[in-house]
């Protein structure tokens, strides 16, 4: 029976690409293992970023509490609709509307990247940031590129299976949008006001 990948089953994956052996927890007092699992995190955090089906949510609300809308530490982007007209960033950890120079003090719904807990990703989600994290260990800890066993075609098919998984969860159409979105028309003068 197949097990799902957890953070440990991951550092082995990583450790045992530059020929290492394995170990049974990650509390070890080996570098090497600390090593692997901030490169886990690294790679973690990078593949999260670039916002996937499992990990965004549109017009997620965010409600005001004490004056201004405080923004939780696991939020890796966020912006506002399409049509809004404010500019809202992020300043001293609260949401501030540069537009009208003062933080954000009503409710507002945000198109927002969350980063979630290895455990929480999909296994193809996991599966890629174990290999792309392998290969950069190996370049980095050992320095040398004959030592890595996941070659950068294992890396690509693994990366094309995490595709996959978005493609297919995410219920894209041809024209860009999942079924359930009004169709928005592409406007170029967006691109042209940043």
């Amino acid at each position: 029976m197949a097990i799902k990948a957890t953070e440990l089953s991951a550092v082995n994956v990583i450790l045992s690409n530059v020929g290492m052996a394995p170990v049974s927890n990650l509390t070890s007092n080996n570098p090497m293992v600390s090593l692997a699992k901030q490169m886990l995190d690294e790679v973690s955090l990078a593949v999260q970023s670039e916002g996937w089906v499992f990990n965004t949510e549109d017009e997620y609300p965010f409600k005001v509490s004490g004056g201004y809308i405080t923004m939780p530490s696991n939020v890796l982007s966020f912006d506002v609709e399409q049509y809004d007209t404010r500019e809202v960033i992020l300043r001293g950890g609260k949401l501030y509307d540069k537009k009208e120079h003062d933080y954000i003090s009503e409710d507002i719904d945000l198109n927002v990247i969350w980063l979630f807990d290895f455990l929480d990703l999909p296994e193809t989600a996991k599966n890629y940031i174990t290999i792309r994290a392998a290969n950069l260990f190996a370049g980095r800890a050992v320095g040398s590129t004959e030592s890595v066993k996941f070659s950068s075609r294992e890396e690509g098919a693994a990366r094309a299976a995490l595709i996959e998984y978005e493609t297919q969860q995410g219920d894209y159409s041809m024209l860009g949008n999942t079924l359930n979105e009004k169709n928005v028309a592409y406007t170029p003068y967006n691109a042209l006001t940043r």
